[in-house]
């Protein structure tokens, strides 16, 4: 009777450390650094594969964690996380070349639902609602900011802002912002015969007036999620939405985008002007 008593208080206390236990997929890479930021400083950290991942509390806010791929690796790993308010993290860590977010925010994962956001509710009209998505500039902001997803499919604004070589056009559709959030859409139109692979584009702010007296001050700036593809086969096309900390320039500055192909020589560079980045279309403006 005493050992049933004892099984039993068993699966009970590890069913209610799995239930405590907050657990999500991590997407890393070797060119990029994922970080997870959490509401309260980070007490232990522990990896499952230290030889597959490199993971660190950083220094300055011991509530986040850099985590980067050592190599690429096929089975998944995972990293568990200790707040200094109890709460147990553990996140599957898998390998992507590309991830599409960057930062991963926990803090608003304990919340409430909504009321609209009650699993198996329902509409009016009987129909189940669809869950709420996630995977949006608002990882790292919190609010109601678009989803990239939602900006992506938005009607374009801007026609005057691209660059072409190689039968390859690359345009600049949007630019846009909601309160400290810059978004920008970006399109490829291949016309070669010869699929245009680019794994990300790099942003850097430049000086408009370069001379040899003055030191040129560049600053590369980094997304902070990106949602779609700059990648597209013989005669197809692509859309890709980045976000970004807010973003303004002086008028002697003038933000370059540089598009490097994966494996090739046709390389293309995109020019904005500090106007339409500061004249950016506002969102909250219905």
């Amino acid at each position: 009777m005493n050992m049933k008593k004892t099984v039993l208080f068993l699966v009970a206390l590890l069913w209610a450390i799995s239930v405590h236990a907050q657990q999500d997929t991590l997407r890393v890479s070797t060119r990029f650094t994922s970080h997870v930021i959490f509401s309260t400083d980070i007490t232990y950290a522990d990896m499952s594969d230290s030889r597959a991942i490199a993971a660190k509390v950083v220094e300055q806010n011991k509530n986040m964690i850099a985590l980067k791929a050592r190599d690429r690796f096929g089975e998944p790993c995972s990293v568990s996380a200790l707040e200094s308010n109890g709460r147990m993290w553990t996140f599957v860590v898998v390998y992507d070349d590309s991830p599409h977010d960057l930062i991963v925010d926990t803090r608003g994962s304990g919340r409430e639902p909504d009321k609209d956001e009650q699993p198996g509710s329902r509409e009016k009209g009987g129909k189940k609602k669809e869950p709420s998505r996630r995977g949006t500039a608002s990882t790292w902001k919190g609010g109601d900011a678009p989803m990239l997803d939602e900006v992506s499919v938005m009607r374009r604004g801007l026609y005057h802002i691209g660059t072409s070589g190689y039968g390859i056009t690359l345009l600049c559709e949007n630019i846009c912002s909601y309160s400290d959030i810059t978004y920008m859409v970006f399109s490829v139109d291949n016309g070669s015969g010869i699929s245009y692979q680019v794994t990300d584009a790099t942003f850097v702010i430049e000086s408009r007036r370069q001379s040899k007296r003055t030191v040129a001050y560049d600053q590369t700036t980094f997304p902070r999620s990106r949602y779609g593809s700059l990648s597209a086969g013989p005669g197809e096309k692509g859309r890709i939405v980045y976000s970004f900390d807010k973003m303004t320039l002086s008028k002697d500055q003038v933000l370059r985008v540089y598009f490097y192909e994966n494996g090739g020589q046709r390389n293309l560079v995109m020019s904005i002007s500090p106007n339409d980045i500061n004249k950016a279309r506002s969102l909250l403006i219905k």
